[in-house]
């Protein structure tokens, strides 16, 4: 019976990484599904069991018949419209429908960000993000690296009190 039981384990990994489209990165985070609109609305708990820039591997504790399309809001905030792919068991596989979606907490983390900058200068700023692992939204990523590196050509250039 162990036996029965490793051998559809191990196939069900095979069949869950045969769908992998991008490489993903194992994670544990909690989540929450939304499922339906209005007051039809529900909400399933879920954990994050891995990730990439184009979905993540959910585990649902128990089996659900998901509908095709969902909301995926991570425990930090961020929120993501996203595809049911596949399902086998209390797993399933959601593709993300565009870029993560903007919700009031994110605003208003991004507001304080912007705060920080102002009032302790680029460094601070640069620490907090990287605290708060904003560098897995690309654009912001892309602006804040350029930053960084413009300040420090231009702390190289007037520290040695002339440009190279």
């Amino acid at each position: 019976m162990l036996q029965e039981q490793y051998r559809n384990q191990q196939a069900e990994q095979a069949a869950l990484a045969e769908r992998r489209n991008a490489s993903r990165v194992p994670v544990i985070k909690s989540g929450k599904i939304v499922v339906g609109g209005g007051y039809s609305q529900g909400v399933l708990n879920c954990l994050v069991l891995d990730e990439s820039a184009t979905g993540v591997l959910v585990d649902l504790g128990a089996v659900f018949s998901l509908p095709e399309e969902v909301v995926l809001q991570m425990g930090n905030g961020a929120s993501y419209r996203a595809r049911r792919r596949w399902a086998v068991g209390t797993k399933a596989g959601l593709e993300f429908l565009g870029p993560q979606a903007a919700g009031s907490d994110i605003e208003a983390q991004m507001a304080q960000m912007a705060q920080l900058l102002a009032a302790k200068g680029l460094s601070a700023a640069m620490a907090e993000l990287r605290a708060q692992h904003y560098f897995s939204q690309p654009e912001l990523r892309l602006a804040a690296e350029a930053a960084e590196a413009a300040y420090h050509r231009l702390e190289a250039i007037l520290t040695a009190g002339r440009p190279t």
